[in-house]
């Protein structure tokens, strides 16, 4: 009798599960993985015999699952707190810090982006002076017992064959602090070691680096909405002097924006695009206050757009180039190279997936 009372029991829960589901409206978005979620797709003959019915319904469903944030974070706790396990789906969470773990070397794509600087060299920069650094990803500074990155090969790899560019080793810079806990980034108001080693090498007047700060306290990174579990917000801080203030912004891909930082990306999906709008092709950033005559083009990623509003005092002008959304065969139609310093700076993170570059 109570074996049967379970089973209806059971039996009672799937049906409830099921009809909730089916009653239940699809969600859009979720916000703590930010992505969209998999809607239903229409059923028509094609896409039945071919099978994409069956696989696109199936990863719908699994998007749509009645509760599915819940169960999200109680397999998190499960698997941290319970099983005691390192990482759940390839996160690790050591200290105050998410870590995502990374440490197969892709040799291939550290040797593509060699030969596509390369080639960006060969094609306009042989009369600039051209410098490359390395950010590092936040496993770098975890301890030896974690596996990451070969860092000393990818380096090797990387400048191999590459003496017409000066290397910038920013490594000594940074430490772990520097990082955000729940988002991959480094803290803007943690890079003045950085751009003094910069301008050491490349021959500019840093910053004083006299700052008023602008404090948003509710920063919830890209990886902390990977792990599903209760961490503290992170406080994103950015940075503002008169010649920050003052400056003149021409993004491409936004013709709206004027300003340094855009404050209304505060409150959208990555309260990290509010330096200079986030991801985007080109970007020029005129310093108003004209204070020098030399100008920078970095090549870089995502790191790039909190690291460049502290350069600002140091050049008349800074263009960034975001080679994921530019193909490198339009440089010559939008960049101009004349008399410009060059800067490479790569997060090791794009370096290992450097096959996204056009």
């Amino acid at each position: 009798m109570k074996n049967k009372v379970i089973s209806i029991l059971f039996i009672s829960i799937l049906i409830a599960v099921a009809l909730l589901n089916l009653i239940s409206p699809a969600v859009a978005v979720s916000l703590a993985e930010r992505r969209s979620l998999k809607q239903f797709e229409d059923l028509d003959w094609t896409n039945l015999e071919s099978g994409e019915f069956v696989e696109a319904f199936e990863e719908t469903v699994l998007d749509q699952f009645v509760g599915r944030e819940f169960f999200r974070k109680l397999k998190s706790v499960v698997e941290y707190n319970m099983m005691h396990k390192t990482d759940n789906n390839g996160y690790l969470i050591q200290g105050d810090h998410i870590f995502k773990l990374e440490y197969l070397l892709n040799e291939d794509n550290v040797k593509y982006l060699n030969e596509y600087i390369s080639d960006i060299y060969l094609e306009h920069l042989q009369d600039s002076n051209v410098y490359l650094s390395i950010i590092p990803d936040k496993n770098y500074f975890l301890g030896d017992s974690i596996l990451k990155l070969d860092y000393q090969l990818l380096e090797k790899l990387l400048l191999q064959d590459m003496d017409f560019l000066n290397y910038i080793d920013i490594k000594p810079s940074l430490s772990l602090e520097d990082y955000y806990s729940t988002d991959p980034h480094w803290k803007q108001e943690k890079l003045v070691s950085v751009v003094e080693a910069l301008s050491q090498a490349m021959d500019f007047e840093a910053s004083s680096g006299s700052y008023k700060v602008k404090d948003y306290s509710s920063f919830f990174g890209a990886y902390y909405g990977q792990v599903a579990t209760n961490m503290n917000p992170d406080s994103l801080k950015y940075l503002y002097n008169e010649y920050i203030a003052n400056a003149l912004v021409f993004n491409y891909e936004d013709t709206d924006q004027r300003e340094v930082y855009a404050e209304s990306k505060l409150n959208g999906f990555d309260a990290y695009e509010v330096f200079l709008s986030g991801a985007t092709p080109l970007i020029i950033i005129e310093n108003a206050l004209d204070t020098t005559d030399r100008e920078l083009i970095i090549f870089g990623d995502s790191f790039s757009s909190s690291l460049a509003p502290l350069l600002i005092e140091s050049y008349d002008s800074i263009t960034i180039v975001d080679l994921r959304y530019m193909p490198k065969d339009l440089l010559d139609k939008y960049v101009d190279f004349k008399g410009k310093d060059v800067l490479f700076l790569y997060s090791t993170l794009l370096i290992n997936n450097a096959s996204v570059l056009k």
